[in-house]
């Protein structure tokens, strides 16, 4: 292991992933993690980049929950999936842990729920990073199966990824679909990946469509996903920063006084839940029983 990575690596187990929290820190190459909850912020940085190596340098490349788009209900949003996941400092009791979570709810809620921006900004500025031919394209965590709902509620408030995706040079924007070690797709400038390393799977896109690029700026709200990038681009010779976007989470803690969520918020999913099941159980009555996997 490089004496950078290992420096880094230590600063990560030391200080308990806190570099994330800083306003900013530069590792000895050239990867930057900046905490901001302003899209004006981001904005800024990339004006920076496109000035210092042009825009056909630049690449951006989004999140999408929590980070373009958010819930506009607790229940089937980001927060409600950490919080069935254990991730969050308030844990679901047994009564209210959702049976068949990869199987069937997730995709059900994403198919009933609706979105909005989390930035209303966001479809100017992405029409304006856009119109300068900056390479650009959304890496989520969603799985494939998810698509069809994403591309939906990223339509309706107006934004379209497809203009300046990523593709390989002088060529047509490509179609990928297979397994690694998950499913994933990319299409129509949405790459989804199934909960895989966001590292990994930037890094391989680049290689898929044999591009480089002299900056890339990427913006997501998880701290997970920021130390991937930083563990995959860390050694990279490109000028890469991370923003770790934090608005929806700020949001959140300054209504409910400093947590993300409280446990009357986590009661009142899990009773929304137990509404909507109920109610898809007695039209579609043969819906209750055991999960189907789909792997």
């Amino acid at each position: 292991m490089k004496k950078g990575r290992l420096i880094l690596f230590i600063l990560i187990l030391v200080t308990g992933l806190s570099i994330t929290f800083a306003d900013s820190f530069k590792s000895q190459n050239q990867v930057e993690i900046i905490s901001s909850d302003r899209y004006t912020d981001v904005k800024q940085l990339i004006s920076e980049k496109v000035y210092k190596y042009g825009a056909s340098e630049v690449l951006v490349v989004l999140d999408i929950d929590n980070t373009i788009l958010t819930s506009d209900v607790d229940l089937g949003s980001d927060i409600w999936y950490q919080w069935q996941r254990g991730k969050l400092e308030v844990k679901p009791t047994e009564n209210q842990k959702v049976a068949c979570l990869f199987e069937d709810a997730i995709g059900l809620l994403y198919e009933l729920g609706t979105m909005h921006l989390t930035d209303t900004n966001l479809p100017t500025f992405i029409n304006e990073w856009q119109s300068q031919n900056i390479s650009l394209f959304a890496l989520t965590s969603r799985s494939p199966r998810y698509r069809t709902a994403t591309e939906r509620e990223l339509k309706k408030q107006g934004i379209d990824l497809t203009k300046t995706a990523i593709r390989p040079i002088n060529d047509s924007l490509p179609v990928y679909r297979y397994n690694l070690k998950r499913e994933m797709s990319y299409m129509k400038g949405v790459m989804m990946t199934s909960g895989m390393n966001k590292g990994e799977m930037l890094a391989h896109m680049l290689a898929k469509t044999d591009r480089s690029f002299s900056a890339v700026v990427f913006v997501d709200d998880s701290e997970k996903n920021v130390q991937a990038l930083v563990s995959a681009f860390f050694e990279s010779s490109m000028d890469f920063n991370i923003y770790h976007y934090t608005k929806v989470e700020n949001d959140r803690k300054a209504i409910n006084g400093g947590v993300i969520l409280t446990q009357e918020q986590a009661n009142s999913m899990s009773n929304d839940w137990d509404k909507l099941n109920n109610t898809l159980n007695t039209i579609f009555p043969n819906r209750e029983g055991g999960c189907v996997s789909l792997d």
